[in-house]
Protein backbone atom coordinates (compact mmCIF):
# COMPACT_ATOMS: atom_id res chain seq x y z
CA UNK A 1 0.00 0.00 0.00
CA UNK A 2 1.07 3.57 -1.06
CA UNK A 3 1.13 6.19 1.83
CA UNK A 4 2.08 9.54 0.39
CA UNK A 5 5.21 11.78 1.88
CA UNK A 6 2.49 14.89 1.35
CA UNK A 7 5.40 16.87 0.19
CA UNK A 8 5.14 17.82 -3.56
CA UNK A 9 6.80 16.43 -6.31
CA UNK A 10 8.50 13.70 -3.78
CA UNK A 11 5.20 11.78 -4.13
CA UNK A 12 5.36 12.21 -7.97
CA UNK A 13 9.31 10.46 -8.03
CA UNK A 14 7.79 7.70 -5.47
CA UNK A 15 5.19 6.72 -7.93
CA UNK A 16 2.62 7.32 -5.72
CA UNK A 17 4.56 7.96 -2.33
CA UNK A 18 6.11 5.58 0.07
CA UNK A 19 5.00 1.98 0.27
CA UNK A 20 3.47 1.35 4.19
CA UNK A 21 5.06 -0.33 6.17
CA UNK A 22 8.22 -0.31 5.32
CA UNK A 23 11.28 1.60 6.62
CA UNK A 24 12.75 4.79 5.41
CA UNK A 25 16.29 6.52 5.84
CA UNK A 26 16.57 9.52 5.17
CA UNK A 27 20.23 10.31 4.89
CA UNK A 28 22.91 13.06 4.14
CA UNK A 29 25.51 15.12 5.86
CA UNK A 30 24.33 17.55 8.65
CA UNK A 31 22.40 20.71 7.63
CA UNK A 32 21.16 18.91 4.17
CA UNK A 33 17.42 19.14 5.72
CA UNK A 34 16.84 15.71 6.68
CA UNK A 35 14.62 16.58 10.03
CA UNK A 36 13.19 19.04 8.15
CA UNK A 37 11.67 16.62 4.84
CA UNK A 38 11.02 14.03 8.14
CA UNK A 39 8.90 16.93 10.36
CA UNK A 40 7.49 18.13 7.03
CA UNK A 41 5.76 14.77 6.20
CA UNK A 42 4.79 14.13 9.88
CA UNK A 43 2.62 17.51 10.29
CA UNK A 44 0.99 17.32 7.14
CA UNK A 45 0.03 13.50 8.29
CA UNK A 46 -1.30 14.48 11.02
CA UNK A 47 -3.48 17.04 10.06
CA UNK A 48 -5.19 14.13 7.90
CA UNK A 49 -6.11 12.37 10.75
CA UNK A 50 -3.13 10.28 11.05
CA UNK A 51 -1.27 9.39 14.54
CA UNK A 52 1.95 10.23 14.49
CA UNK A 53 5.64 10.25 16.35
CA UNK A 54 8.49 11.93 16.50
CA UNK A 55 11.60 10.28 18.50
CA UNK A 56 14.69 11.64 18.92
CA UNK A 57 17.52 9.61 20.20
CA UNK A 58 19.59 12.67 20.91
CA UNK A 59 17.83 13.60 24.45
CA UNK A 60 16.92 16.63 22.78
CA UNK A 61 13.78 18.27 24.96
CA UNK A 62 10.69 18.97 23.04
CA UNK A 63 10.82 22.58 23.78
CA UNK A 64 13.97 22.37 21.24
CA UNK A 65 12.41 20.48 18.82
CA UNK A 66 9.34 22.53 19.02
CA UNK A 67 11.25 26.04 18.83
CA UNK A 68 13.37 24.27 15.38
CA UNK A 69 10.56 23.54 13.95
CA UNK A 70 7.72 26.65 14.74
CA UNK A 71 9.15 28.68 12.08
CA UNK A 72 7.87 26.96 9.15
CA UNK A 73 4.11 27.15 7.83
CA UNK A 74 3.88 23.71 8.35
CA UNK A 75 4.12 23.91 11.91
CA UNK A 76 0.64 23.39 14.02
CA UNK A 77 0.44 23.54 17.48
CA UNK A 78 -3.10 22.29 17.77
CA UNK A 79 -1.85 18.82 16.75
CA UNK A 80 0.59 18.67 19.60
CA UNK A 81 -0.03 15.68 22.03
CA UNK A 82 -3.23 14.60 20.20
CA UNK A 83 -2.63 13.12 16.42
CA UNK A 84 1.75 14.02 17.01
CA UNK A 85 3.43 13.17 19.93
CA UNK A 86 7.05 13.76 20.46
CA UNK A 87 9.29 11.54 22.13
CA UNK A 88 12.82 11.77 23.54
CA UNK A 89 14.73 8.91 24.61
CA UNK A 90 17.38 10.34 27.08
CA UNK A 91 21.18 9.27 26.70
CA UNK A 92 20.78 7.42 30.33
CA UNK A 93 18.37 4.89 28.55
CA UNK A 94 20.57 5.03 25.27
CA UNK A 95 23.76 4.16 27.74
CA UNK A 96 21.73 0.95 28.87
CA UNK A 97 21.51 -0.37 25.88
CA UNK A 98 19.82 -2.65 23.26
CA UNK A 99 17.00 -4.01 25.24
CA UNK A 100 16.36 -0.46 27.39
CA UNK A 101 15.84 0.86 24.26
CA UNK A 102 13.94 -1.73 22.72
CA UNK A 103 11.69 -1.65 25.97
CA UNK A 104 10.91 2.46 26.17
CA UNK A 105 10.22 2.07 22.27
CA UNK A 106 7.49 -0.68 22.90
CA UNK A 107 5.89 0.30 26.10
CA UNK A 108 5.80 4.25 25.03
CA UNK A 109 5.54 4.48 21.46
CA UNK A 110 4.13 1.65 20.18
CA UNK A 111 1.18 1.53 22.48
CA UNK A 112 0.19 4.78 21.30
CA UNK A 113 -0.53 3.08 17.63
CA UNK A 114 0.62 5.47 15.23
CA UNK A 115 0.41 4.67 11.86
CA UNK A 116 3.80 7.04 10.68
CA UNK A 117 6.88 7.27 12.79
CA UNK A 118 10.42 9.11 12.35
CA UNK A 119 13.15 8.39 14.56
CA UNK A 120 16.11 11.16 14.40
CA UNK A 121 18.84 10.14 14.44
CA UNK A 122 19.97 6.21 13.78
CA UNK A 123 23.62 6.88 14.11
CA UNK A 124 23.09 6.97 17.87
CA UNK A 125 22.20 3.31 17.99
CA UNK A 126 26.13 2.69 16.38
CA UNK A 127 27.33 3.20 20.02
CA UNK A 128 24.94 1.29 21.86
CA UNK A 129 25.91 -1.42 24.21
CA UNK A 130 24.50 -5.13 25.01
CA UNK A 131 21.82 -4.58 28.26
CA UNK A 132 23.11 -7.40 29.69
CA UNK A 133 26.66 -8.50 29.00
CA UNK A 134 27.74 -4.53 29.57
CA UNK A 135 29.53 -4.74 26.44
CA UNK A 136 29.88 -2.91 23.11
CA UNK A 137 27.66 -4.51 20.44
CA UNK A 138 29.77 -6.27 17.43
CA UNK A 139 28.53 -5.16 13.81
CA UNK A 140 26.52 -8.34 13.21
CA UNK A 141 24.31 -7.58 16.77
CA UNK A 142 23.75 -3.91 15.89
CA UNK A 143 22.30 -5.45 12.48
CA UNK A 144 20.29 -7.74 14.48
CA UNK A 145 18.59 -5.42 16.83
CA UNK A 146 17.68 -3.06 14.18
CA UNK A 147 16.36 -5.84 11.97
CA UNK A 148 13.89 -6.88 15.28
CA UNK A 149 13.26 -3.15 15.43
CA UNK A 150 12.06 -2.93 12.20
CA UNK A 151 10.19 -5.77 12.11
CA UNK A 152 8.23 -4.62 15.52
CA UNK A 153 7.10 -1.70 13.70
CA UNK A 154 6.46 -3.37 10.71
CA UNK A 155 4.64 -5.88 12.44
CA UNK A 156 2.37 -2.67 13.29
CA UNK A 157 1.88 -1.40 9.90
CA UNK A 158 3.37 1.34 10.52
CA UNK A 159 5.72 3.82 8.24
CA UNK A 160 8.96 4.25 9.41
CA UNK A 161 10.64 7.11 8.62
CA UNK A 162 14.92 7.18 10.10
CA UNK A 163 17.48 10.23 9.76
CA UNK A 164 20.88 9.16 9.33
CA UNK A 165 23.96 11.06 9.19
CA UNK A 166 25.61 9.51 6.37
CA UNK A 167 27.27 12.01 3.83
CA UNK A 168 27.00 10.85 0.17
CA UNK A 169 30.53 9.65 -0.96
CA UNK A 170 29.69 7.04 1.82
CA UNK A 171 25.64 5.98 1.22
CA UNK A 172 26.30 2.80 -0.86
CA UNK A 173 28.97 1.21 1.53
CA UNK A 174 26.76 2.53 4.73
CA UNK A 175 25.44 0.11 6.55
CA UNK A 176 22.18 1.91 7.27
CA UNK A 177 21.43 1.77 2.87
CA UNK A 178 21.40 -2.29 3.01
CA UNK A 179 19.19 -2.47 6.98
CA UNK A 180 16.10 0.19 4.96
CA UNK A 181 13.59 -0.45 2.21
CA UNK A 182 13.98 2.99 1.10
CA UNK A 183 16.54 5.33 0.92
CA UNK A 184 16.56 8.90 0.09
CA UNK A 185 19.45 11.12 -0.35
CA UNK A 186 20.25 14.96 0.66
CA UNK A 187 22.68 16.87 -0.46
CA UNK A 188 24.38 20.36 -1.75
CA UNK A 189 26.07 20.14 -5.08
CA UNK A 190 28.85 23.05 -6.34
CA UNK A 191 28.15 24.28 -9.66
CA UNK A 192 29.41 27.51 -12.27
CA UNK A 193 30.43 29.19 -8.65
CA UNK A 194 26.89 28.15 -6.86
CA UNK A 195 25.83 25.81 -4.81
CA UNK A 196 22.00 23.95 -5.31
CA UNK A 197 20.46 21.57 -3.13
CA UNK A 198 19.32 17.72 -4.53
CA UNK A 199 17.27 14.86 -3.57
CA UNK A 200 18.33 11.49 -4.82
CA UNK A 201 16.20 8.51 -4.47
CA UNK A 202 18.75 5.63 -3.75
CA UNK A 203 16.67 2.52 -3.38
CA UNK A 204 12.87 1.52 -2.80
CA UNK A 205 13.22 -2.13 -2.39
CA UNK A 206 9.84 -3.65 -4.09
CA UNK A 207 9.49 -1.21 -6.76
CA UNK A 208 10.32 1.54 -9.23
CA UNK A 209 10.95 5.10 -8.59
CA UNK A 210 11.69 8.25 -10.86
CA UNK A 211 16.31 8.06 -10.53
CA UNK A 212 18.00 11.32 -10.69
CA UNK A 213 19.16 14.24 -8.61
CA UNK A 214 16.25 16.39 -7.84
CA UNK A 215 16.96 20.24 -6.92
CA UNK A 216 14.99 21.56 -4.06
CA UNK A 217 15.05 24.19 -1.65
CA UNK A 218 14.12 24.94 2.11
CA UNK A 219 11.49 27.65 2.60
CA UNK A 220 9.00 28.92 5.22
CA UNK A 221 7.07 26.32 3.80
CA UNK A 222 9.88 23.31 4.23
CA UNK A 223 11.02 21.20 1.36
CA UNK A 224 10.18 22.72 -1.98
CA UNK A 225 10.70 21.29 -4.97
Amino acid sequence: MRSPSYIAKLDDLLYGGLIKPSSILIAGSCGTGKTNLCMQSLFSAARKGENCAYVSLLSESEEKIVRSMSSFSFYDENIMDDRLKIFSINSDIVAKGDFAIFEYINENILKERPSRVVIDTMNVLEDIESTFDERPFHRSELRAFVQNLFQEFDDSGILLMATGEIPAANINSSMWSYLFDTVILLDTKNEDDSSYRFLEIIKERGSGFIAGKHKFSITSDGITF
